[in-house]
C-alpha cells in the first residue's frame, strides 16, 4: 500500500491547478472560498454554509472577508468554477479550500502564495507529476508531517 503524504506546491496555472482539483475531488467534497465573493452568485442547492465547519475554516481574521462553503460534486464543478472566475482568483478569492470525506485535501492560501499551497493525503504524486509536466504546476515537494 503507497503511504499517504501531502505535498507543498508551486503552482503556475491557478485556473487549470484549481479546476482539475476540482474535477479530481468531486464527491464527497466541500470547497471554501473567502475574499471578495460580490461578484459570485451561487444557487442555494450549492451552498452550505457561510460559516466555517470543523474542517474548513476562516483564514483572514481582519478585515472579515465573505465566505462560503459550497458542494463539490462532478455536476457543481462546473457552475462554481465560472462563478470562480467571474470572481478572480488573483485578487478577489485570498484562500481556497477542499475536504474530502471530512480530511482537508486543498489549502490554497494568499492568492495561491507559492510557500501556502498544500494538498493533503488523496491527492496523489502521480497527478502532481502529470500536472508538472503539463506546466499547471513549477514544482511540489513533500510537506513536513504537522506536528
Amino acid at each position: 500500500m503507497t503511504p499517504k503524504i501531502s505535498h507543498r506546491l508551486d503552482v503556475r496555472d491557478r485556473p487549470e491547478f484549481l479546476h482539475r482539483l476540482m474535477v479530481e475531488l468531486a464527491g464527497n467534497a466541500q470547497l471554501s472560498l473567502e475574499g471578495d465573493l460580490s461578484r459570485c452568485r451561487f444557487t442555494d442547492d450549492v451552498v452550505i454554509a457561510h460559516d466555517e465547519t470543523p474542517t474548513l475554516k476562516r483564514n483572514t481574521i481582519a478585515p472579515k472577508q465573505d465566505f462560503v462553503v459550497l458542494r463539490l460534486t462532478p455536476e457543481t464543478v462546473d457552475p462554481i468554477f465560472n462563478q470562480v472566475m467571474a470572481a478572480g482568483l488573483k485578487h478577489a478569492i485570498i484562500h481556497v479550500q477542499i475536504e474530502r470525506n471530512g480530511i482537508p485535501e486543498l489549502g490554497a492560501y494568499d492568492n495561491f502564495y507559492h510557500e501556502s499551497v498544500v494538498t493533503g493525503p488523496g491527492v496523489s504524486s502521480a497527478l502532481l507529476e502529470e500536472l508538472k509536466k503539463l506546466n499547471v504546476l513549477c514544482d511540489f515537494e513533500v510537506a513536513a508531517p504537522q506536528q
